[in-house]
């Protein structure tokens, strides 16, 4: 017998990053999440599983639109009609979303309830499953709720279906803490986790497995995301848990080590080379792509006065590898110059202006009012996706403006001294 494991399909996630790129591959990002979740009901259906549960936040924060529900519902209504079975919990996501409530399951689709756990048996299928779980209720959830997971029932294969951050293994929100210990001493034969994005197997005997998200959303989920396929022999043994790509459209962050280099060309081919890793490593699939520069260089000024030049001449390279399937999100300029800059200021105005603007980001007890005052209103006014744009970060930690002034300087001087490209 077998039964799938997901987690995390935020659907209908914003995807912003590539907001100036091709409307074609905005659409196609923006269907991303769908089309996950469209892929892991076309692998229960084909690998005949008797159940899939799902370990919380099917959507993505307090989004009003039904359309989501509605498609949902269709797509557990397609493992409906084959008798698959599905056990769903809510995570932090859908516990503040309007929609949650108001969404009508199908026949074959249970939603654990969040006062306190609860426990769905199958009787019915090769082997006898228990499903043990709870959702989360709205507000923050700090409290143990595994503590209070009832003990396995004798005679049947238990899953645990647990949406926590597991205390002490990771830096998102601390919901619903729990040791792993406790989840391995339960008597349980599987825990089926999620709220953390990142794949991982803690346990094998019992299984403790976080799949991490669906569908990757931004240039920190990259690789290979999906769910796991589990299959359970006739005396309720585990016998396999393996990881299923699923994601639609996948997330590269492709490292260009420029340590030593001095001539554009080996620039160009250094980028050239990781486009065509990260192309190879999509497996097919479509990718966005972020190019990190890193390395002492020769190039750094170069690389700061014609950011544009680089953007267009990366995008060319894009097209050349894989047509219009490998996007490109951002190019991050991580070097560092070799040595010091000769004539990086052209001429005595712009050292000035350079002088004055490190005077004023070397106060922080000046530059912190300064800056709540001239961004504080800005993020007011920003949609919730927005408010972690880089800029607003100055306003928690203003000593970041002297490093963000250091990066400026070569293009400042090329701008004023007419270089830059535009």
């Amino acid at each position: 017998m077998k039964f799938v494991h997901a987690a995390d399909l935020h659907l209908d996630s914003p995807l912003l990053a590539l907001s100036r790129q091709d409307a074609r591959q905005v659409e196609r990002m923006r269907r991303a999440t769908r089309e996950a979740f469209e892929h892991l009901i076309d692998l229960c259906i084909e690998q005949e599983v008797a159940l899939l549960v799902l370990a919380g936040d099917l959507y993505d924060h307090d989004c009003p639109n039904m359309q989501i529900a509605v498609f949902l519902r269709n797509q557990l209504r397609r493992l409906e009609q084959k008798g698959i079975r599905a056990v769903i919990i809510k995570g932090n996501h859908d516990a503040d979303n309007k929609i949650t409530s108001a969404l009508s399951l199908p026949a074959n689709t249970r939603m654990l309830g969040e006062r306190k756990p609860e426990t769905i048996t199958f009787d019915d299928l090769p082997v006898r499953i228990a499903v043990h779980g709870q959702s989360f209720k709205p507000g923050p959830i700090t409290e143990n709720l595994a503590a209070s997971y009832p003990a396995s029932l004798r005679g049947y294969y238990n899953i645990g279906l647990l949406h926590t951050s597991l205390a002490g293994t990771s830096d998102h929100d601390a919901y619903a803490p729990c040791t792993l210990e406790e989840l391995t001493t339960r008597g349980y034969d599987y825990w089926a986790l999620g709220h953390i994005h990142k794949r991982a197997v803690l346990a094998r005997d019992p299984f403790v497995i976080f799949p991490g998200n669906l569908q990757g959303r931004h240039a920190k989920e990259t690789g290979p995301k999906g769910c796991f396929l589990v299959e359970v022999d006739d005396a309720g043994r585990t016998v396999s848990a393996e990881f299923m790509p699923l994601d639609g459209v996948r997330w590269h962050q492709a490292e260009v080590d420029l340590k030593g280099l001095t001539i554009e060309a080996e620039l160009v081919e250094g980028i050239r080379g990781a486009l065509t890793q990260a192309h190879r490593d999509g497996d097919g699939r479509p990718g966005a792509v972020r190019v990190v520069l890193t390395g002492r260089t020769l190039l750094h000024p170069h690389i700061e006065r014609a950011p544009h030049r680089l953007r267009q001449t990366t995008l060319e390279l894009a097209g050349e590898i894989s047509g219009d399937e490998l996007w490109i999100e951002k190019i991050v300029n991580s070097t560092t110059p070799l040595g010091e800059l000769v004539d990086a200021m052209p001429n005595e105005q712009t050292h000035d202006l350079v002088r004055i603007m490190q005077e004023i980001a070397g106060n922080a007890a000046l530059v912190g009012p300064l800056l709540t005052k001239e961004l504080e209103s800005l993020r007011t006014k920003l949609p919730g996706e927005l408010k972690e744009l880089p800029c607003l970060k100055l306003l928690e930690t203003p000593g970041l403006c002297s490093d963000a002034l250091d990066r400026l300087e070569p293009r400042l001087a090329a701008r004023l001294a007419g270089e830059e490209d535009v």
